[in-house]
């Protein structure tokens, strides 16, 4: 058996305790489009209890469906309103919006230290230009980052990023 020479930037621990951010909003996300009655199923694999996560095969955590169309969306839990997202994850979010043929919406919910939601924002990966960072993620990977305002995730703003897919 092949030895593996590394040293992990995050414990099985840390790795773990960041989920909780994300679910809860995964929680926020699919309590929103429940109440907006948007139709959804989960498309991406809880893998926090994965012995090995192969690197590049993000995937986005739901599909949405809504006026006829699909759309992959990615719940991101953050701390500071500042959207940056894993390079690797929005690379492999690109390469599924490709194979699938449909766009990606990347959610980012913003929680102060209590875990109370103070601002909720996203991206559509096509329409929402996104820059490198120069600044890591805590766990050492590369980031990009989404400068220009981002709108507020609400319906009206859903429904009008939708409806200008395709035109």
């Amino acid at each position: 058996m092949e030895k593996l020479d590394f040293r992990p930037k995050k414990s099985k621990s840390d790795f773990r305790k960041n989920y909780k951010l994300h679910d809860l909003a995964e929680q926020h996300g699919k309590n929103l489009l429940t109440q907006w009655g948007v139709d959804f199923s989960d498309f991406g694999e809880d893998k926090r209890y994965s012995p090995l996560w192969e690197r590049g095969k993000d995937k986005p955590d739901s599909i949405l469906r809504i006026r006829n169309k699909s759309i992959l969306i990615d719940w991101k839990a953050k701390h500071k309103s500042k959207w940056i997202v894993n390079k690797r994850a929005v690379k492999s979010y690109e390469e599924w919006s490709k194979t699938k043929n449909m766009p990606v919406i990347i959610c980012f919910f913003v929680f102060d230290s209590e875990s109370l939601l103070i601002e909720r924002r996203f991206a559509f990966l096509n329409k929402h230009n996104y820059i490198d960072s120069a600044e890591k993620e805590w766990d050492a990977n590369s980031t990009v980052e989404f400068q220009k305002e981002l709108p507020i995730f609400n319906y009206t703003n859903l429904i009008k990023y939708i409806d200008e897919i395709d035109e």
